[in-house]
């Protein structure tokens, strides 16, 4: 095995197992058992850690290559982008989102971007040509990152005040009572709550709900954000594995069964679904950057509803980060509601978001959020442009090393 390859693969390793200990306690949750779970946890580690492992061996592959600090970017970039692709994807975690500080050009290239943008400027600082030139370039995009314009957005004009719901649990009778006590017209309820019926609408007095259901359309069922009062929803698209449906269909249920894993068959929502004036992502589909930017593109405020509560303690933090580098990248308020923490709405400006609803407290926010249909350069054109950039840079590669040789 190439000695740069597992190099790289041992560093990611040690990052996941940090990061995302928490898989073990999604998948414990349901009795699978500690064998099991711990098993299953290190074999997704191990897969993840590979995209690493094969940047790091890029880094040695192309070394002397005029063009490397143009194809190292490109090739850490298409190595994120599979990740949120192959296996239904775990789009996790990126590395454009662990510092909030570089958030500065979100709006333009998004967190996949702000990758790419770290990568490029880690490439300039260690070229050994025309140094004086490529250093004042890191320099200048490092400024960037630091200080653009996802630091300094404009909100919009109109207001609207708003409610989440954080219950701790489903009792819908008690989600109920604190829906009608809110101080609010529009409240938001969390992922899941119940399954759907209108009827539920005349339980609540004068207010507009919007929440988390299960959903039937003929055979199929569905994890849906629905408004009570209009009927207009929202199907979830990215469904959790084996939690919400089962990848390898029917080949592993015995297995699921006998360790006691869910093995539900809900249905995937359209990519293409009609849109209100308010958009939603349920649960994990917030980090997807397709279903982002598809869903959210002329809307005017963001519903993020989730049950994190089966996730493990260190989960809904980064879920939340996430959520608010959503915020930065649409320039539009995320409106977050969880069934046990954490809660927020959140805005693109950090200092007008609400107060926060930590794991495990029962209660309500009510906020004014300020409305936005405009969108950035990013929620018009996603990933696309740098997507593109990067597989011309990697054919270029292959060519300058061709050549060379």
């Amino acid at each position: 095995m190439n000695k740069y390859f597992l190099l790289g693969w041992l560093i990611a390793f040690f990052f996941w197992l940090y990061s995302i200990s928490w898989i073990f306690d999604a998948i414990n949750y349901y009795g699978a058992g500690n064998i099991l779970s711990s098993s299953i946890t290190l074999l997704l580690i191990s897969y993840l850690s590979v995209y690493f492992g094969i940047f790091i061996f890029s880094i040695n592959y192309f070394k002397g290559n005029r063009y490397r600090f143009l194809i190292l970017p490109g090739v850490f970039f298409l190595l994120e982008w599979l990740r949120s692709w192959v296996i239904s994807g775990f789009p996790w975690s990126n590395l454009g989102m662990l510092n909030e500080n570089l958030w500065g050009l979100l709006p333009i290239v998004g967190v996949a971007g702000t990758s790419y943008l770290i990568i490029l400027v880690i490439a300039l600082i260690f070229e050994k040509n025309n140094i004086a030139l490529k250093r004042i370039f890191a320099v200048s995009i490092l400024f960037l990152l630091c200080f653009g314009p996802g630091h300094f957005q404009e909100p919009g004009d109109e207001k609207l005040k708003i409610t989440v719901i954080q219950p701790l649990d489903t009792n819908i009778e008690e989600i109920i009572r604190m829906t009608n006590a809110a101080d609010s017209d529009l409240v938001i309820w969390p992922e899941a709550v119940t399954v759907y019926d209108k009827n539920i609408s005349t339980l609540v007095s004068d207010k507009v709900v919007i929440g988390g259901f299960f959903r039937q359309e003929k055979t199929n069922f569905y994890t849906s954000a629905i408004n009570l009062k209009t009927g207009h929803y929202y199907d979830k698209r990215n469904l959790v594995p084996f939690g919400e449906f089962q990848p390898f269909g029917s080949l592993l249920t015995s297995l699921n069964n006998f360790f006691n894993i869910p093995n539900s068959n809900l249905s995937r929502g359209k990519s293409n679904q009609a849109k209100a004036n308010w958009s939603a992502l349920i649960c994990w589909e917030l980090v997807f950057n397709d279903t982002f930017t598809n869903r959210v593109k002329g809307t005017e405020y963001i519903i993020h509803m989730s049950n994190d509560k089966w996730y493990g303690g260190s989960m809904p933090a980064q879920h939340l980060k996430h959520a608010k580098s959503r915020a930065v990248e649409s320039n539009k308020w995320v409106v977050r509601s969880t069934l046990d923490g954490i809660s927020q709405i959140i805005s693109p400006r950090y200092d007008e978001s609400s107060e926060i609803l930590k794991r495990g407290k029962k209660g309500s926010i009510t906020h004014e959020i300020v409305l936005n249909d405009k969108d950035t350069f990013y929620i018009k054109y996603g990933d696309n442009p740098l997507l593109i950039i990067s597989v011309l840079s990697l054919i270029l590669a292959f060519f300058s090393r061709k050549n060379e040789k």
